[in-house]
């Protein structure tokens, strides 16, 4: 029987060198960091969104956080497409569809298509995120948080880039539309230059025998650190998430900020996600249980002193600052690069697709939730029972971690 694309590059993958394959895989970062810029920068826009539409808080704060149930539902099958067709066609394939869709969300005539072309952005991005991580994982197997973290590094640049840019384009053109267009446009760009620029010799990677051996780690995701980390992976979906769809809001409605200062705070937030390397290499050095109840710990704090603070923005800027740094650079690069450990070999492209599943399944809803609790109870109560209280839950749940079942890798220089 002849051998598949995806076998005979892996077989030749030896011929690229490290030097090569840290640029492609600095391509693909790019194209993710496309996804971020969007992200970021539509929270920021939902005061004009509201007003030309007329949407009710709850409903903008769902549009805000919505694409995340697209990318939540789309996690698991995202992994059996890349298996199937390839992580490069993946990549390619996921970044079209959310450029296409994001470029759509400026043509939505209301709540109904818009919200379809926000769940729509989700998928395109989660067969993105998925491949990405596999690839990462796969090709420089004795840095694995390192190489996961800088996925969340390429999230920052998006992050700083997305919402100062997207307010000044929506300035100078007089419409929220602006950005939205512009951002789907670069995607296009990019996706084209991974399919010219990047070798599935990078993209399609496998450990040679002899050369990287994947010791231990659960035979299936049902094992109790696979589930311990699905539930700390969706309280900081919660968490995190309601923080990013409604920030912005609460700095606009609640303290007064004007829209290039609050984009500017929340960008803060993103900046702080240049770190997430820093995450990696906790991941690869310390103890699970040691890291995700700190860095849970450290983010209710945060929390905390963003809601029961001073209003003043030089207060508002650090703690933003500090929660990306701990959530963004923290929790999110923890608990993916963890989940990945916690399988064997075998179970590395399904452990991805399980992550993006659970963090953005309960991302889908956290910007409803927040936004419902605030209108019931108020924004201090409604961060210190989702942003606070959640991140206390699995900072205690993290206890329950076993680190000695957690796979290992013995490399002999593959791309270290």
């Amino acid at each position: 029987m002849s051998a598949t694309p995806i076998a005979r590059a892996s077989s030749r993958h030896e011929t690229l060198t490290p030097r090569v394959a840290v640029a492609m895989f600095g391509l693909l970062l790019l194209a993710y960091a496309v996804n971020a810029m969007d992200r970021m920068v539509f929270p920021v826009l939902l005061v004009e969104v509201r007003s030309e539409y007329g949407f009710s808080l709850e409903a903008a704060g769902l549009q805000a956080t919505v694409f995340a149930l697209g990318m939540g539902l789309a996690g698991l099958p995202a992994g059996r497409l890349e298996r199937t067709f390839g992580r490069r066609r993946t990549i390619v394939a996921g970044t079209l569809l959310f450029s296409v869709a994001t470029a759509l969300t400026a043509a939505s005539t209301g709540f109904v298509d818009m919200l379809l072309w926000r769940v729509l952005s989700g998928v395109g991005e989660a067969l993105q995120l998925a491949a990405i991580i596999t690839v990462a994982s796969s090709a420089f197997p004795a840095r694995r948080g390192v190489a996961i973290g800088s996925i969340n590094m390429a999230f920052a640049a998006g992050s700083v880039i997305g919402p100062s840019f997207g307010t000044g384009l929506m300035e100078s053109y007089g419409t929220w539309r602006a950005p939205m267009v512009a951002y789907a446009a670069i995607g296009v760009a990019l996706a084209l230059a991974t399919l010219l620029l990047v070798s599935p010799r990078l993209t399609e990677a496998r450990a040679a025998a002899g050369v990287v051996r994947h010791i231990g780690g659960a035979a299936t995701l049902l094992a109790r650190n696979p589930l311990v980390l699905a539930a700390i992976i969706v309280l900081f979906g919660l968490a995190d998430f309601g923080f990013i769809g409604m920030y912005a809001s609460y700095l606009r409605e609640e303290l007064g900020f004007g829209s290039g200062a609050a984009g500017f705070v929340v960008g803060l937030s993103g900046l702080a996600a240049f770190a997430s390397p820093l995450g990696g290499h906790l991941v690869d050095r310390w103890s699970p249980r040691i890291v995700l109840t700190l860095l849970n710990l450290a983010v209710a704090a945060c929390g905390c002193a963003l809601f029961l603070g001073s209003p003043g923005m030089a207060w508002q800027s650090v703690f933003s600052f500090l929660f990306g740094l701990f959530a963004s650079s923290g929790v999110y690069v923890a608990a993916a690069g963890y989940l990945v450990k916690a399988v064997d070999a075998k179970g590395v492209s399904r452990a991805a697709g399980v992550f993006v599943t659970c963090v953005y399944v309960a991302a889908s809803v956290a910007g409803l939730l927040f936004s419902s609790l605030t209108s019931a109870a108020g924004w201090t109560a409604a961060a210190m029972i989702q942003i606070v209280g959640f991140s206390v839950v699995g900072a205690a749940l993290a206890l329950a971690l076993r680190p000695r079942l957690f796979s290992t890798t013995d490399t002999g220089g593959v791309h270290s």
